[in-house]
């Protein structure tokens, strides 16, 4: 998960991962004694301004598994570093840009040898939750390609929003400038290393990376010729909020309305009975889950007869009604609708993040930014009402929910948009309904707007990584995924080339292609349709293959 990676699979990786830093495997490396010797000399030689410093500048082989990268966070480290291994020779820089007398930026650069033959690309790579963990599977899986690739912590290590606290320059470099900095200093170190100015840049990033995507997308759209953002946090502030009362509605184990993990899966079991049969097939897939209206009251316990859910696996009133206003739209205490419901199909996802996490990131921001005061709390504080304090402060512009992209028009710079429609973190009827609101506002039709801005809701995909369906896009955070027999699409580096293609060749993508490993072992594989198109069976085929699909 990126949005809150505090998750089980995070938990168990840090327990199992081995502590050595580096475990190499695969072929010997066949650098030149002049790369390895260039790479241990930037320390000492890469100066690009009096704010960076070079922590660490070491060549790594082909073939190393970066098992235990270096943060500060045990958690970042486990979740992060899982899956990155190194496919190509590469110089790792760590430096330090200071960016104000009470901030600074960590970031690691991964400089392959390939660089100047692949294009002469930097890519910047983002960040999950309120974090400052550096994503390195999506580092090697980028360097992989070719690219000189940029991670940083996001302007704090750690995973909370304690850094924050009273500190108004590290909420700015969380909201955007980590990005910028990170940025340049990636292009400088590209150019001194194997001087040649940069091709391209570009941007990959899912959840919180999502929101910083569209952040540049809007703000300073002249930094990154394409950008791939997944999932975005965007709506940042009323995100937030849905995830406080979403906590309140269902998933705080006190209340009556409170939903159990066993409860979920017969929730989940109602959503495919009621709606898998829209597209025409039934295989546990949405593929428009925005035509999905459940009707959660068949679940409702017979009173009368003493119905339980013990005896019947039936629900009372007070969850029933839970489940309707998390399936519904969050309203505000003055009636405007803040945020998008749940997606129907996505609540196995949602009741995970409930269950491990709960409303930490609300909790946090709260505590850190919005009130600066770590004694609130979630349990005895949180209400609507509260949520217009949160509401009422936008540091840095961090909601990220501006339509206007006519300078990212006039740039001639790209964007693919894509959003699991599994996904329980950050419902992706926010996906939809920005992409709407930009077309309205910047008065452009989907085949205008389509020029230089497209969107993909990726069915079977929960947040980020994961789920039932094709989802395995080769984006961000997906890299690090193990796969029967490897990771799948590796060849041509999937939604991000396809960015690259758009890019660089004037070929823009009308599908991306999805695959995954199907319940029996069986390759899935699904071509995703850009929005507002929509995938439909044709009626017959093999519905695994992406031929029996059409866009329309």
């Amino acid at each position: 998960m990126r949005l809150f990676s505090t998750n089980a699979s995070v938990l168990i990786a840090a327990i199992v991962l081995p502590l050595a830093s580096y475990a190499s495997s695969g072929p010997p490396s066949h650098a030149s004694r002049d790369f390895r010797q260039r790479c241990a000399n930037l320390r000492r030689t890469f100066k690009p301004d009096r704010h960076t410093k070079v922590l660490v500048s070491e060549f790594i082989p082909q073939g190393t598994n970066w098992t235990n990268a270096p943060v500060t966070h045990p958690l970042c480290n486990a979740y992060y570093s899982s899956g990155a291994i190194f496919k190509v020779d590469a110089c790792r820089l760590r430096v330090d840009i200071s960016t104000s007398s009470t901030s600074n930026v960590i970031a690691e650069i991964i400089l392959p040898i390939t660089w100047k033959d692949t294009g002469k690309r930097v890519i910047t790579v983002g960040n999950g939750g309120l974090n400052g963990c550096v994503a390195y599977s999506d580092l090697t899986y980028a360097s992989a390609l070719g690219f000189t690739a940029v991670g940083t912590n996001n302007g704090h290590d750690g995973e909370t929003g304690k850094p924050f606290l009273n500190r108004p320059e590290v909420i700015k470099d969380f909201a955007y400038r980590s990005l910028i900095v990170g940025t340049e200093a990636g292009k400088k170190a590209a150019n001194h290393l194997f001087g040649r100015s940069p091709g391209k840049i570009y941007y990959m990033g899912c959840s919180t990376g999502g929101r910083q995507g569209l952040k540049a997308a809007q703000d300073f759209p002249e930094l990154f010729d394409g950008i791939l953002a997944g999932a975005p946090a965007n709506n940042f502030l009323n995100l937030v909020a849905n995830g406080a009362q979403t906590y309140a509605n269902i998933g705080n184990p006190a209340a009556a309305s409170y939903i159990s993990l066993e409860q979920w899966d017969v929730v989940h079991q109602l959503v495919l009975d009621q709606c898998d049969r829209i597209d025409g097939v039934s295989d546990g897939i949405l593929e428009d889950p925005m035509k999905c209206r459940p009707r959660f009251e068949d679940l409702l316990c017979d009173q009368e007869a003493g119905q339980t859910w013990a005896s019947h696996k039936c629900l009372t009133t007070a969850q029933i009604d839970g489940l309707n206003r998390v399936y519904g739209p969050l309203i505000s205490v003055k009636g405007e609708i803040l945020y998008p419901r749940l997606n129907p199909s996505a609540e196995v996802d949602l009741a995970r993040a409930m269950a491990l996490i709960g409303p930490t990131l609300s909790t946090d921001w709260f505590r850190y930014v919005v009130l600066n005061d770590s004694s609130w709390d979630f349990n005895t504080d949180w209400s609507l009402e509260a949520a217009e304090l949160l509401r009422a402060q936008d540091p840095f512009g961090i909601s990220t929910w501006n339509p206007d992209l006519s300078n990212l028009r006039r740039s001639k710079h790209k964007l693919i948009a894509y959003h699991g429609v599994q996904d329980g973190f950050i419902s992706s009827e926010n996906s939809y309904r920005y992409y709407n609101y930009v077309s309205r506002s910047m008065g452009l039709p989907a085949r205008k707007l389509d020029e230089f801005y497209r969107f993909f809701p990726i069915t079977g995909l929960k947040h980020c990584t994961g789920g039932d369906g094709a989802w395995y896009i080769g984006a961000a955070g997906q890299p690090g995924v193990a796969f029967p027999g490897g990771l799948p699409r590796t060849d041509d580096g999937g939604a991000l080339m396809d960015l690259v293609r758009w890019v660089e060749k004037g070929i823009a993508p009308e599908r991306i292609r999805g695959t995954s490993i199907g319940r029996q072992g069986q390759q899935v594989m699904r071509d995703h349709c850009r929005y507002p198109l929509k995938n439909t069976y044709v009626g017959r085929g093999d519905p695994n293959r992406p031929g029996s699909w059409k866009c329309a």
